[in-house]
């Protein structure tokens, strides 16, 4: 009785780490650079990568968004044309594409948000030839600010900026002198005591 739990249990380790392995062999990679800003283009990176994955002949990419409004997300097919994923729905073919082995998909994509707030961008890889099941699926989350904020903070930044520079140069800045020096005294006293001088020998000169 104790040998058929042991089976039974290291049975059900082997499917769920097989499962786990499963869900890590096809995955997606969404990345971006710096802030966003609505109606400010950006360019993001979606990655579809594969290691050591089984062979699905009809795939397609499920995108969903939500949030205050329905952005922009624009993406080239292979002929070179814009396609707004957001407003599709849907990435590539219709008929699917196949995938296995070792792979890595690039797709750019500009996306531009035409109001601020919290949006929520999902991507899922569905198996056509299995009543769109998801393989894998990816979410990330974009808070998109406004526009006169962002000017805000820079014309402050900028402000800021060259104050410090201004204060900074007046401490810098050595300030000019006023009166009369210890040694221009001296200077004047030498010369003083050397025309009175000047005079005591033309004087010793001429009575003589």
């Amino acid at each position: 009785m104790k040998i058929k739990r042991i089976i039974v249990l290291i049975v059900c380790l082997l499917m769920m780490s097989a499962c786990v392995y499963a869900t890590d062999e096809v995955n997606f990679i969404i990345s971006y650079d710096g802030i966003v800003v609505e109606n400010e283009a950006k360019a993001v990176n979606i990655v579809l990568e594969g290691k050591s994955a089984p062979t699905y002949t009809k795939v397609r990419v499920k995108v969903d968004v939500s949030g205050p409004a329905t952005p922009k997300l624009i993406a080239k097919d292979s002929l070179g044309a814009d396609i707004d994923i957001a407003q599709t729905g849907y990435w590539g073919p219709e008929e699917g594409f196949p995938i296995q082995g070792d792979f890595k998909n690039e797709t750019p994509v500009t996306a531009t948000f035409p109001k601020a707030g919290e949006y929520t961008i999902t991507v899922s890889l569905l198996n056509l030839e299995s009543g769109n099941s998801v393989i894998t699926t990816k979410s990330i989350t974009v808070d998109v600010q406004e526009q006169a904020a962002m000017t805000n903070t820079i014309e402050n930044t900028i402000a800021n900026t060259v104050e410090n520079t201004v204060v900074n140069n007046e401490e810098d800045t050595e300030l000019p002198k006023t009166g009369t020096s210890l040694v221009e005294y001296v200077i004047y006293a030498f010369v003083i005591l050397a025309f009175i001088y000047m005079i005591y020998s033309i004087k010793q000169k001429n009575v003589s």
